[in-house]
């Protein structure tokens, strides 16, 4: 009995995945229920999954800034969440459609859910001073190309107008809450110094320390990159299981620091 339920388990394990959809009887388009989603699925491991059940575009890059003039002082604000090939190539700087390409995420965002906006100017702050215009270039690019965001991946009955575009901005909070690059640090006693004064490099860090204090918190190596010493951004890589569970991965990318200077923020 044992051997035939294992056979029959290993048979279905073969097969591609179904995903039932059904008509759209208001729009006459092809819809999606999610409960018919594998939840196991890992992103880039298979081609035949629904791209509502697993992103497509599955190898994604989570960059956090870290600019003396901008955020807490105890945070590194976000630069955004970049979806990728799975064999690492970036997407179309347009992004991935067209019909969404929204200018208005402050207004979509304030509508639902003005908490979240009030999130996002401490944490995602444009450095240029206009976060609608930041926050409107990191969706029209990247949130556009997240493929289980689309609004046919909602289901007939739990899609409203735009939904997807808080979904995602939300979800990268929660990211960068979750691996939070300032606290890893702290946790490795790598912490901001005073700005430096003169041409001598003052309490610098190296590229090893950085990767180390990371890996500690979470097993993975990250990018690190740099504008001469001065640190610029600290890069995790992931993957998703299922729809939405990030796990991170160890990096695609390449690193453009040795020596680090990580200096404290001004008075904001």
């Amino acid at each position: 009995m044992f051997a035939a339920s294992l056979a029959v388990v290993n048979a279905l394990q073969q097969r591609p995945f179904i995903v039932q959809n059904h008509q759209d009887q208001d729009s006459g388009l092809l819809t999606f229920q999610p409960d018919t989603c594998p939840i196991d699925t890992i992103s880039c491991q298979r081609s035949d999954v629904d791209p509502c059940c697993s992103p497509k575009n599955g190898l994604l890059v989570l960059s956090q800034q870290w600019d003396t003039r901008w955020g807490p002082s105890d945070a590194f604000t976000i630069h955004g969440l970049w979806p990728d090939t799975c064999a690492g190539k970036m997407l179309p700087g347009a992004g991935c459609d067209s019909i969404r390409a929204y200018t208005n995420i402050s207004s979509i965002i304030n509508a639902t859910d003005p908490a979240l906006l009030g999130e996002l100017n401490t944490y995602w702050p444009s450095n240029k001073g206009d976060n609608n215009w930041f926050w409107t270039h990191e969706w029209v690019k990247h949130g556009t190309c997240v493929t289980t965001l689309h609004p046919r991946c909602y289901g007939h009955d739990d899609y409203v107008p735009q939904k997807e575009v808080v979904d995602y901005f939300r979800s990268v909070l929660a990211l960068r809450a979750e691996y939070n690059v300032f606290q890893a640090l702290n946790a490795s006693g790598i912490v901001p110094t005073e700005p430096e004064t003169g041409r001598r490099p003052k309490n610098t860090y190296t590229l090893t320390q950085f990767k180390q204090a990371i890996r500690a918190a979470w097993g993975v190596d990250p990018n690190v990159k740099c504008i001469g010493r001065r640190l610029q951004e600290v890069q995790i890589w992931f993957k998703v299981r299922g729809r939405d569970t990030y796990y991170p991965v160890d990096p695609w990318g390449q690193d453009t620091c040795r020596l680090i200077s990580y200096q404290q923020k001004s008075s904001n």
